[in-house]
């Protein structure tokens, strides 16, 4: 189910609007009628604006290192670029890239400002403006994940330190800024400080284990860590006859192969009556060849219980998200014992 709402393109690169920033735009506005000032409405607004101008500068320089930019999604706490790769050799300068417009928005318009500015219900617009995009800079700036500072931390770091351990240093510094955020946001009960310091704590981890698995698995292709020789069933086999193959099989879902050819898949799940065949339910398969790495597998099984490894139309094997936890504990263990 998609959550967001597309705007517009920049760049070829699509901005939308997540649910929850719409909603909480309809309270900013509520609220500013109710007390009869528009200013907080028309700032909070034109701040989002900043975010977006501030990702497309980190999206500007990523494509020049040939990052695909699938969107740039505003929410209630921000904005983010998703892209399908940070590279390392460009993370510096991608990092930098948005706070630097940041900056260069908030000085212009505090030096328009000392010349020129919109008085909205008594409140100076270019001037909070220029403020807000100051603060913004500055606060990514922070060296820890997941604000902008914490890439250009690792950047930095790992040079000297390697990528994964740079990794997990940033990391740990926005847990322990999340931590301290989160304390003073129940001491002074403010909610915004609180959600903050939740996104920053979330953010950090999921850097942290993501670029771990990406270390464990560096050199692993879906051909490493997939089953050989499934168990398939054909696209003409009867419900019936399925349920008995499943109950005699105990897997829960199983590839369709019809004259040697993956045609589809079909689990459990699928079966919603007794009558008909195999044909009748079975979903189309999602796949990868065998030198898929750790991202697209990953990435494809966010969509998928399982993805099927196929080269030339034939099926080779199939990974479960089970067989990916066991690849992953075998090789910690084993980069454990040395």
């Amino acid at each position: 189910m998609n959550f967001s709402i597309k705007l517009f393109r920049v760049m070829g690169i699509p901005i939308e609007l997540h649910v929850t920033f719409i909603l909480f735009l309809a309270v900013i506005i509520g609220l500013s009628l109710i007390n009869n000032n528009i200013f907080w409405a028309v700032i909070f607004i034109l701040l989002f604006v900043s975010v977006v101008l501030h990702e497309l500068g980190h999206s500007y320089v990523a494509k020049k290192y040939g990052v695909r930019i699938e969107k740039i999604l505003l929410l209630p706490i921000g904005g983010v670029a998703m892209m399908d790769r940070i590279p390392k050799e460009g993370e510096l300068k991608i990092g930098i890239a948005g706070p630097l417009v940041s900056f260069i928005i908030g000085i212009a318009l505090f030096v328009i400002s000392q010349f020129f500015d919109v008085n909205v219900d008594g409140y100076p617009l270019l001037y909070t403006l220029s403020l807000l995009n100051l603060m913004l800079g500055s606060f990514n700036l922070i060296p820890a994940f997941p604000m902008d500072g914490g890439r250009i931390l690792r950047a930095i770091l790992s040079k000297k330190y390697g990528y994964l351990k740079s990794t997990k240093i940033a990391a740990n510094i926005g847990k322990s800024l999340a931590l301290i955020m989160l304390i003073l946001g129940l001491l002074s009960l403010n909610i915004i400080l609180i959600l903050v310091s939740l996104f920053v704590y979330v953010g950090a981890d999921q850097e942290s284990k993501m670029i771990e698995i990406e270390e464990i698995f560096r050199n692993i292709k879906a051909r490493d860590i997939m089953t050989p020789n499934p168990v398939c069933v054909n696209p003409d086999m009867s419900i019936e006859e399925f349920l008995d193959f499943m109950l005699k099989h105990k897997y829960f879902g199983y590839p369709v192969v019809e004259n040697g050819e993956l045609v589809g898949c079909i689990g459990i799940n699928n079966i919603y009556r007794k009558e008909g065949i195999v044909r009748d339910y079975m979903q189309k398969p999602v796949v990868v060849d065998e030198n898929a790495d750790i991202n697209e597998i990953l990435k494809k099984l966010v969509y998928a219980d399982r993805i099927f490894v196929v080269e030339d139309g034939k099926l080779k094997g199939v990974i479960s998200k089970t067989d990916v936890l066991r690849a992953m504990n075998i090789l910690e263990l084993k980069e454990e014992l040395g």
